[in-house]
């Protein structure tokens, strides 16, 4: 071998290099299982919140929301509660929060929370809704009865916005008075059921619809078929039955006979001055209104409170930690079941 040809030894990484590399990968695993372990301790501090809302109290009257109708120091106070949007009862959906609360849970809620309170003297009901579920409505205006009821000093005022039809209505029927804006469409007095069909469509795609009943009329909405008469005689006496009882809770609420009633609930719609040409306001106006007619019912002062739900610190991580319930792309699909509903033409899906 050639003294002079000898091949140069492989040099060895360097200390300071294999340090570095063995530094970097350490860390980025000791950063990755930090993240990890504070995401695990976040969610199980999260998932615990449903027993620690138990202590943190459900209602209290923040002073952002009051509005101070007198100076007077009266205890008396008139509870402001919003029925806005499609009236119904939550959903059978939970997230990781635990259950979804719907709108008439909160509503029914506020009015029994106020009625339990010896110094609330009257609910104040601002109404923009279309309609809405036939139960959860007279839920709510079973609520709106009882506190009415509960004491001979305490009186509801119904305050119609934007829209108030249909189940809007049917929740301010027993208000004391129901004050109106001038630009308020209300009435759509009814009940309605409506789903799709799919019969014809299925026939020229070849497509049948197979069910095993106990009886001909379990399957009567199947949007794969037909609507027989049988079905349609069953289906209308339902909603001439559910249509008595909308028709007598606003001749009741509104001491109104019940032809005059049947006369006007043939599902039209009402403008604010129709009406209360028609008996079915008490008076246009806005918020000084609202005012009047509280003190025309014994109210002359008096303190407007609002409730909400009490927000620790739970609920701000609720909120911080919520994408993590809304990362799930939704495909919504025409409406296939048939329900029945107090709902106006202005109702939206």
């Amino acid at each position: 071998m050639d003294q002079y040809n000898i091949p140069d030894a492989p040099s060895s990484p360097s200390p300071r290099g294999r340090f570095s590399s063995g530094c970097g990968c350490s860390g980025l695993l000791g950063a990755f299982i930090i993240c990890v372990g504070l995401v695990v301790l976040a969610l199980s501090f999260l998932a615990l919140s449903s027993t620690i809302d138990r202590f943190l109290g459900r209602f209290e009257v923040t002073c952002g929301e009051e509005e101070i109708v007198s100076s007077d120091t009266s205890k008396n106070k008139v509870v402001k509660i919003e029925v806005k949007g499609a009236i119904s009862f939550s959903e059978n959906k939970s997230s990781f929060w635990g259950k979804n609360e719907g709108m008439a849970e909160v509503i029914i809620d506020d009015i029994r929370h106020a009625r339990e309170d010896k110094d609330v003297k009257g609910l104040l009901l601002v109404v923009d809704s279309p309609g809405g579920e036939i139960t959860a409505c007279d839920f709510i205006d079973q609520e709106v009865k009882k506190f009415r009821s509960s004491s001979t000093n305490r009186c509801v005022v119904s305050y119609m916005r934007g829209v108030a039809a249909s189940g809007g209505y049917y929740v301010s029927a027993h208000a004391d008075k129901i004050v109106i804006t001038p630009t308020t469409i209300t009435g759509s007095i009814g009940v309605m059921m409506q789903g799709i069909n799919f019969q014809e469509a299925a026939e020229k795609l070849g497509v049948k619809s197979v069910s095993f009943t106990s009886g001909p009329m379990k399957d009567m909405l199947n949007p794969m078929k037909g609507v027989s008469e049988s079905v349609s005689n069953v289906v209308q006496a339902t909603i001439n039955e559910l249509y008595d009882q909308f028709v007598n809770v606003i001749a009741e609420g509104r001491r109104m006979p019940v032809e005059k009633v049947r006369e006007l609930a043939d599902g039209r719609i009402y403008t604010a001055k129709q009406s209360l040409e028609n008996g079915l306001t008490d008076k246009i106006g806005y918020m000084d209104e609202v005012k009047e007619t509280f003190r025309e019912l014994g109210l002359a002062e008096y303190e407007l409170v609002e409730y909400e739900e009490d927000e620790g610190v739970v609920d701000m991580l609720k909120k911080a930690f919520s994408t993590f319930g809304g990362l799930k792309p939704e495909i919504k699909l025409p409406e296939t079941s048939w329900r029945l509903r107090y709902a106006s033409p202005f109702m939206e899906e």
